[in-house]
C-alpha cells in the first residue's frame, strides 16, 4: 500500500506494487528512485490490496559517535588531496517502532509537518518505508517551474546564529542550481537566502523559478540530482568517495520522490526518512562536511535531523 501527502494537498492512497522503469519520463504516477538515481520505480496501481511479503532486507550499518567523528576528520584531512569542496557523510540510525504503527506515524507527521512531502509505502521489493522531506527538487505547474537550494542547518530550539561554513555551503547548493539553469539558458528569479523552519532544525533557503512552453521537466531533474546537499561537490567525485566512507546502503534515502504527469510535477529529495524493518525504524541522516566543519556538530546536527522522526515515538 502507498499512502502520500504533497504539501497543502490531501491525502492519497492507493493500492498496488512498484515496478523498475527506465525513467520517469514516459510514466505518469509516482515514482522513487535510489541514492544515485541509477534505479527508478513507479507505482503501478490495483484494485485489490495485495498481501505484502517482503524479501529479506539487511538492517543498515550503525555509526556510533566515536566512529562518526572519527570519519568526519579523515574526511576533512583527505578533502584536498581529493579536490573536494564538501561531501555529505550519512549515518542510519536505528530505534524500536513502540507504541505506534507506521500508519499513525504517517498521520502524525503530515499533522506536524504540513510543508512537508510525507509518504509511507510497505511493497515486496523496496520494503516498507516513511519519511517527511522539507526538500523539494522540483515543482511545475504547467509551464510554471518552481526550485530550492536548501542547505545549512541548526536546532530551530533557537535563532540562528548562521555560521560562515553554513552560509557557504547553501551558497554551493544555490550556485550548483543557477549554473544549471544557466546551461539551459533559463531566465530565471530568484529570493533568499532566508530561514526555513523544518520541524526540529532551521535551514537556510533559496527559492528559483521561471517559466518555460517546452516540457523540461525531465532533463532538470537529470542534471539537478543529486546535489551537492545530499552527496557533496563537485558530485560524481564526491559519491565515489563516499562509497568508500560510509559503511551503508543509502538505499532510497536522498533519491527522488514524488509525483510526476503531463500537467504537474512534485519531485522531493527523499530526505527525513527511514526504513521500517522487522518493527525498527531505520532513520538516514546527514551532514555536510568541509574543511572548517567541527566533528562534534555535525554528530549533534545528525541527531537533530532524526528528532524529525524519532520525536513522534514517544
Amino acid at each position: 500500500m502507498l499512502r502520500y501527502r504533497i504539501p497543502g494537498q490531501e491525502i492519497v492512497q492507493s493500492y498496488g506494487i512498484f515496478i523498475p522503469v527506465d525513467s520517469p519520463q514516459n510514466f505518469s504516477g509516482f515514482i522513487v528512485s535510489d541514492a544515485d538515481a541509477s534505479h527508478f520505480y513507479a507505482f503501478h496501481s490495483m484494485k485489490q490490496p495485495r498481501e505484502v511479503i517482503p524479501t529479506k532486507k539487511i538492517k543498515p550499518h550503525n555509526m556510533d559517535r566515536h566512529s562518526f567523528t572519527r570519519a568526519v576528520r579523515k574526511i576533512q584531512k583527505n578533502i584536498k588531496q581529493l579536490d573536494l569542496v564538501k561531501l555529505v557523510l550519512s549515518r542510519a540510525i536505528s530505534k524500536p517502532l513502540k507504541n505506534t504503527t507506521p500508519s499513525h506515524l504517517f498521520e502524525e507527521l503530515c499533522d506536524k509537518y504540513p510543508a512537508a512531502f510525507v509518504y509511507h509505502f510497505n511493497d515486496r521489493n523496496l520494503g516498507e518505508w516513511i519519511g517527511a522531506s522539507p526538500e523539494l527538487l522540483l515543482r511545475r505547474i504547467k509551464n510554471h517551474y518552481f526550485l530550492m537550494s536548501l542547505a545549512g542547518t541548526r536546532s530551530s530550539a533557537e535563532i540562528p546564529n548562521w555560521r560562515d561554513k553554513e552560509i557557504v555551503e547553501q551558497r554551493i547548493v544555490t550556485d550548483y542550481i543557477e549554473g544549471i539553469l544557466h546551461e539551459m539558458r533559463v531566465d530565471y528569479e530568484t529570493e533568499g537566502p532566508y530561514n526555513h523552519k523544518a520541524g526540529p532544525v532551521t535551514h537556510l533557503r533559496t527559492d528559483l523559478w521561471f517559466e518555460s512552453a517546452s516540457n523540461i521537466t525531465h532533463d532538470l531533474v537529470r542534471r539537478l540530482h543529486p546535489t551537492p546537499a545530499v552527496c557533496g561537490i563537485p558530485p560524481t567525485k564526491a559519491q565515489e568517495s563516499l562509497r568508500v566512507v560510509e559503511k551503508h546502503d543509502r538505499e532510497l534515502y536522498t533519491g527522488i520522490i514524488g509525483f510526476f504527469d503531463n500537467e504537474q510535477t512534485h519531485c522531493y529529495v527523499n530526505l527525513r526518512c527511514a526504513q521500517i524493518i522487522e518493527g525498527v525504524l531505520h532513520a538516514y541522516v546527514g551532514a555536510g562536511i568541509t574543511a572548517d566543519s567541527k566533528p562534534e556538530a555535525e554528530w549533534i546536527e545528525t541527531e537533530n535531523k532524526s528528532s524529525t522522526l524519532f520525536t513522534l515515538l514517544n
